[in-house]
């Protein structure tokens, strides 16, 4: 039945009568869809020859039938695959593969498969007696520059045509297979082709050659040699037409190659079975080819099987990329990418469709412009990065200068609050001075001793008040402008401590002192006026800030190589809340309003201290007094100590 179908007509009609017979036969429960693969001459795998399509299955164009798995990689979905073997005798190795598909996922059984491939080996019969013959001569014609057709010699239909073909006329493969070669030709009929072939087909002469003019598909024509031959085969004759393009013809397709060489790009022309029809030197320089090894009619597949082997792609399967790279060529799509090489050079890819199933692809060396972008980038980057630094630069200057700003306003403000108090200050002891003197001068040469000893009492104290007052002032011009230089010498606390209760006895006639100093150490390292300014300025604000409470305990005693020292009063005490700000410059808590004070004097004792490497403490509670506690080391500050120890070690 199946060698029924092997008529005279074209083989294309012919596998597909066939294969509609096969999967309409019920007994075998066959899907409508099949694929039909051969091996080309040279090549891997086994090629799609023929197929009846499937809207949900696209069929690869090569497949290992060894391994099918990996050629269908897409999967066949839930039906049963029957991949059959076509072989001219059955011991012989297979030339082709037959796809089938089941209706269902169940299986038909082995009797019904082997029936099935019985009738599979008829098919294979007909496209051995119909297909070899031309298969063999398109092989070795599919790179010529010239169009071939081969014809059926009865009908004129051509039955198989080259690619070059294709580029000439604008007609794909499909479209020449529904013409003739008196179609292409302008103003020359079948019969009068046939009129032409005659003598061939009468056998009275081997070829025969006229002149013509062929229409490509745009209607514009062009002028050929036609040369016409009998081929002999075993199979059969064969019917070839080879349009050969005249001088003129071939001088413009000179000056093509010409312009096409001269393509700053690399170009390369395909056909719709990957084969390169042409291409420029450019092309081999960019990929790094040599042309004597992949001439026109070399495979892409092959090219980039080679450019594998070199470890241009990397670590990958090789096979796998080199199958999903030709079948996105032969997709008939345009796409693009970038791709650099492993020496670093960057190419620009692309693929654009021609109308004859082939396609044109075009590299491009972009390694200057990628290096100019990067550049670019780096440079951008640094940029950003400059300017991130320099803002968080100026953003550091404007907050360093708002705080310089309020640090100023800060300080104005104590300036202001400094002046006003130390105007007052002031102006108590010399209005003191001035009264006593006034009364002295009423009083004129009548004074008594008693008189005169009071009013000379209150001069003093006034006096030694304003003495005080500027030492404080000195003392703080000196730390502010960092100019203090402690005279380190061994000296005794307790004696320091003993005259100034002395000196504060002589100005507040009505405070008793408790002084408890046997536990101090008997000498300490420290500047003695400085050390002795902080006592007196402990005992007089004691004295000041205890003006209803008479008692003030002085303790001392010493642990670990450090001296301490407190200073309790039972006086108006002090807010909690004022006690953290207690030794800042001018500063002075709310329990000191109607007592004389500057806000000097804590500030300086806080300084003199830490000069020393040490540190004095407060406790206390409002209206219930007050004790600052005093810490020395007996060696004195020990950055002056190593310096002085270097300066000695220099000297010997």
């Amino acid at each position: 039945m199946l060698r029924a179908a092997a008529t005279n007509r074209r083989l294309p009609d012919i596998l597909t009568d066939m294969l509609e017979v096969l999967t309409s036969l019920t007994e075998f429960d066959l899907g409508d869809h099949a694929a039909l693969y051969v091996r080309e001459c040279g090549a891997k795998g086994h090629h799609l020859f023929h197929h009846r399509p499937n809207e949900d299955f696209v069929y690869p164009l090569i497949i290992d039938p060894e391994n099918l798995s990996d050629s269908l990689s897409g999967g066949w979905g839930r039906a049963c695959l029957y991949p059959l073997p076509l072989k001219k005798e059955a011991d012989q190795t297979a030339f082709g593969t037959l796809l089938l598909f089941g209706r269902t996922g169940k299986r038909m059984s082995q009797e019904r498969l082997g029936l099935l491939s019985l009738l599979v080996q008829d098919l294979a019969q007909v496209v051995i007696d119909r297909g070899s013959a031309v298969g063999t001569l398109m092989d070795v014609v599919e790179l010529s520059t010239d169009e071939i057709y081969i014809f059926d010699a009865r009908s004129l239909a051509i039955t198989r045509a080259n690619g070059t073909a294709s580029v000439r006329t604008g007609h794909t493969g499909k479209a020449l297979a529904k013409l003739t070669p008196a179609a292409l030709k302008v103003g020359v009929s079948n019969d009068e082709y046939r009129e032409k072939i005659a003598p061939l087909v009468r056998r009275e002469s081997t070829s025969i050659v006229f002149d013509a003019f062929h229409r490509r598909r745009n209607g514009t024509i062009y002028p050929v040699k036609v040369h016409v031959w009998r081929v002999s085969g075993q199979d059969g004759d064969l019917f070839a037409e080879v349009a050969i393009a005249t001088a003129d013809q071939r001088k413009a397709f000179g000056l093509l190659e010409q312009v096409f060489d001269a393509i700053p790009g690399g170009i390369g022309v395909f056909d719709n079975r990957s084969r390169l029809l042409m291409a420029n030197s450019r092309l081999y320089d960019l990929m790094n080819i040599p042309p004597e090894l992949f001439p026109p009619g070399s495979k892409f597949e092959d090219i980039l099987r080679y450019n594998a082997t070199r470890g241009e792609y990397g670590d990958c399967d090789h096979e796998a990329m080199v199958r999903e790279r030709v079948e996105q060529a032969e997709l008939g799509l345009p796409y693009s990418f970038e791709r650099e090489r492993a020496s670093g050079k960057v190419l620009a890819v692309r693929s654009e469709p021609l109308s004859n199933g082939g396609y044109v692809l075009s590299y491009t060396d972009i390694t200057l412009r990628k290096r100019a972008e990067k550049e670019l980038i780096r440079n951008r980057d640094e940029l950003e990065k400059t300017v991130r630094q320099r803002t968080a630069e100026i953003a550091a200057q404007a907050v360093a200068l708002e705080e310089a700003l309020e640090q100023e306003k800060n300080i104005n403000a104590m300036q202001r609050q400094f002046v006003a108090m130390t105007s007052h200050e002031f102006r108590t002891p010399l209005a003191i001075i001035d009264g006593a003197a006034q009364r002295l001068l009423r009083k004129k040469g009548g004074v008594e001793p008693a008189f005169l000893g009071e009013k000379a009492q209150q001069i003093r104290s006034a006096v030694a008040r304003m003495v005080e007052l500027m030492e404080s002032f000195l003392s703080a011009g000196r730390m502010e402008t960092g100019r203090v230089e402690l005279s380190l010498v061994e000296c005794s606390v307790k004696k320091l401590i003993e005259q100034a209760i002395k000196r504060q006895k002589m100005f507040s006639q009505h405070h008793r002192f408790e002084a408890d100093l046997e536990e101090l150490p008997p000498m300490i390292r420290c500047d003695a006026l400085a050390i002795s300014q902080v006592i007196t300025n402990l005992l007089s604000n004691a004295v000041k800030y205890a003006p209803r409470a008479p008692d003030i305990l002085v303790k001392g005693w010493q642990e670990e190589g450090f001296l301490f020292l407190s200073v309790k009063d039972e006086g108006v005490g002090i807010d909690a809340d004022d006690i953290p700000k207690l030794f800042q410059p001018y500063f002075r808590a709310r329990t000191s309003t109607g007592i004389a004070g500057t806000g000097i004097g804590l500030s300086l004792v806080k300084q003199m201290v830490c000069l020393h490497d040490g540190d004095i403490f407060v406790e206390s509670v409002r209206g219930k007094g007050t004790t600052f506690t005093l810490v020395l080391p007996f060696q004195g500050p020990k950055a002056l100590a190593d310096t002085e120890v270097a300066l000695e070690v220099s000297a010997a």
